[in-house]
């Protein structure tokens, strides 16, 4: 009686047992698996950055750099060469003369009245003039006693003839300040006086004296003023500043 009593206790002790397996963590065969995550095989988009600048910071500050300082003219010498232009009534190159002496220069300056670009070009002066005074630079003012010729074309070899002479030395050609309209020796002086830098005086008003084509001493400073602001330019600003020269009004 107690074996089979001992007996049942252990049948029922085993099929407890196999029921806890079927349900441990271990026995889970039944369980379906597990979703296998799929890549994502859509386009990604490129998406841009902006910056957002906080407008109430305030701007950022641009500086250009200063233009360069004109180079330096103590110990120069510079010769002034031309017709009455130069001297006659105006004060061109009165007023020129202090402004140079100003920057520790010399002006040397030798004018022919009624002479002409041709007169010039065949006469031996330029050459003696350079000769004897050597100068770093040479200005040249003539072209009033061609302003009117028919054909002023043909003083083209002329002009450059005296270019020549100047053997590479820093130059400038002042065009004539005109009282009329001109049968163009203006445009004939720019187009063949480089390398030397032509300025072109044809539209400046001055001050003129009795004849009414020379300056006076006043209209003579007014055209000096306005040449001293193309000369103290740099090479740069000089071929910019190709247009005629603003105009004047006289005083």
């Amino acid at each position: 009686m107690y074996r089979a009593f001992v007996a049942s206790a252990v049948s029922l002790a085993i099929l407890a047992l196999a029921g806890c397996s079927r349900g441990a963590p271990g026995g889970a065969q039944g369980e379906p698996p597990a979703p296998v995550a799929k890549e994502d095989t859509r386009p990604m988009l490129n998406v841009a950055v902006v910056e957002v600048k906080d407008a109430s910071a305030p701007p950022v500050a641009t500086t250009e750099p200063p233009p360069p300082a004109p180079p330096s003219l103590a110990g120069k010498t510079i010769l002034h060469v031309g017709d009455s232009m130069v001297g006659g009534l105006g004060g061109l190159t009165k007023a020129l003369e202090e402004r140079f002496e100003k920057e520790g220069a010399k002006l040397v300056r030798d004018y022919k009245v009624s002479e002409s670009i041709v007169t010039f070009d065949k006469s031996k002066k330029l050459s003696g003039l350079l000769k004897k005074h050597n100068p770093d630079i040479v200005i040249i003012t003539l072209g009033a006693n061609d302003s009117l010729v028919p054909f002023p074309k043909v003083m083209a070899p002329n002009v450059e003839s005296i270019v020549k002479r100047l053997e590479g030395r820093e130059c400038y050609w002042i065009g004539p300040p005109m009282w009329k309209p001109d049968t163009g020796i203006v445009s004939v002086i720019r187009d063949h006086a480089s390398p030397c830098a032509f300025y072109d005086s044809s539209p400046l008003k001055l001050q003129r004296g009795d004849d009414g084509i020379h300056p006076t001493n006043q209209g003579g400073a007014d055209w000096a003023d306005e040449f001293w602001k193309f000369f103290r330019k740099s090479e740069t600003e000089r071929v910019a500043a190709s247009e005629p020269a603003g105009p004047l009004t006289g005083h």
